[in-house]
């Protein structure tokens, strides 16, 4: 799965990697440590744009009585996604583009899980295919999204057995493409050779916290545990 992600790239290189030229007037606000629930930046299609928005995190089906009640997935597994009533119609109507700087998952080393942080090798953002969906009521409308997911590339195998669907610019747009009557077929795991991760401090747990130490490598943490260590000798950590 992924339950936790960074974005702190600037507006311009958003739009530049984006293919969103609005994003270039968005304020962006340097974030380490998106959790469920918050407003994330989504890139959707609108008359041959990609148009800027923001989402909650949290997939609400349009359909939903009650927005606040009921699950609000923040994964939809590419396995099943097109028949799944929660994220079929999403999938079809509502496909959009969440850019991340990287993503955390957790390793389980012993009685201890490890947090890691995956990133672009190289720099750069991560383009994760994503669903949304917008709730109408008497209120007014709340828009929510969810990442796509799929099987864990080779890279990833070690961490986790999940990863988000990381889509490259050809696969983007692809998948923004209203015209694409199988957008699903571009749900499978990326080369393992254009990403990188490193272990990082168990910080990251905590919601509250936020800022760019969340990324270092946290070579003092996995010093004091020996059960860590195979994780600073892992020659797959950057």
């Amino acid at each position: 799965m992924c339950g936790r992600f960074g974005l702190y790239a600037t507006s311009e290189e958003l739009a530049s990697e984006t293919g969103s030229r609005r994003l270039g007037d968005f304020r962006i606000e340097k974030r380490y440590n998106i959790a469920p629930g918050q407003w994330i930046v989504i890139v959707r299609p609108e008359k041959n744009e990609r148009i800027p928005s923001l989402a909650r995190w949290g997939l609400v089906p349009s359909w939903t009585k009650d927005p606040e009640g009921g699950p609000k997935p923040i994964n939809a597994r590419a396995e099943g996604i097109v028949t799944k009533p929660t994220f079929r119609g999403a999938l079809r109507h509502w496909r959009c583009l969440i850019p991340a700087s990287g993503f955390y998952e957790w390793r389980k080393v012993g009685n201890t899980k490890v947090p890691h942080f995956i990133r672009p090798k190289g720099g750069g953002i991560f383009l994760f295919a994503g669903i949304s969906d917008t709730w109408l009521g008497f209120d007014g409308e709340l828009s929510t999204c969810a990442i796509v997911t799929t099987s864990a590339n080779e890279l990833m195998q070690p961490i986790h057995n999940r990863m988000p669907v990381i889509l490259d610019r050809q696969a983007a747009e692809a998948w923004l493409d209203p015209e694409n009557r199988h957008p699903e077929e571009l749900l499978v795991p990326c080369p393992s050779e254009g990403i990188e991760l490193r272990p990082v401090g168990s910080a990251v747990g905590n919601v509250r916290n936020d800022g760019p130490e969340l990324i270092e490598r946290a070579r003092h943490e996995l010093n004091a545990k020996r059960n860590w260590l195979q994780v600073v000798i892992d020659e797959r950590a950057v």
